[in-house]
């Protein structure tokens, strides 16, 4: 049986290689400040042709933040078919605050690694608005 840092890092080495060290470090200060809800929502904003996202690599290490809440092993029973930042913003709409505090939590915990076994540094800085 595998604890919590097992399952977190092990999730945030498959998604690694999509993020960017640069987008993962700005999104711990974006959820303090303004919520796991908010940040989740800036990430997963998409561009005026409403196909791509406006920071791919942000909404990358979100959607797989959503893939590590939908592990079994975390009891996060809402999050269970969660895949996208957009399944998690519906879901944790539509839920308790327990659950969108534990979620919080969990995230920030997670993105703590996503940040240490990100190799390559962003480009999404140049491109935003």
């Amino acid at each position: 049986m595998q604890n919590l840092e097992q399952i977190r890092a092990a999730r945030a080495l498959t998604v690694a290689s999509t993020t960017s060290k640069t987008a993962v470090s700005k999104l711990p200060a974006m959820i303090l400040t303004n919520g796991l809800l908010a940040a989740t929502a800036f990430a997963s904003e998409k561009k005026a042709d409403r196909q791509t996202p406006k920071r791919p690599e942000m909404k990358a290490a979100l959607d797989g933040a959503t893939m590590h809440l939908a592990t079994p092993e975390l009891g996060i029973t809402i999050l269970a078919t969660a895949r996208t930042c957009d399944d998690l913003i519906a879901k944790l709409c539509a839920s308790d605050a327990q659950n969108l505090h534990r979620a919080t939590s969990e995230v920030l915990a997670f993105l703590s690694y996503l940040k240490r076994f990100t190799a390559k540094e962003g480009s999404e800085e140049k491109a935003e608005d």
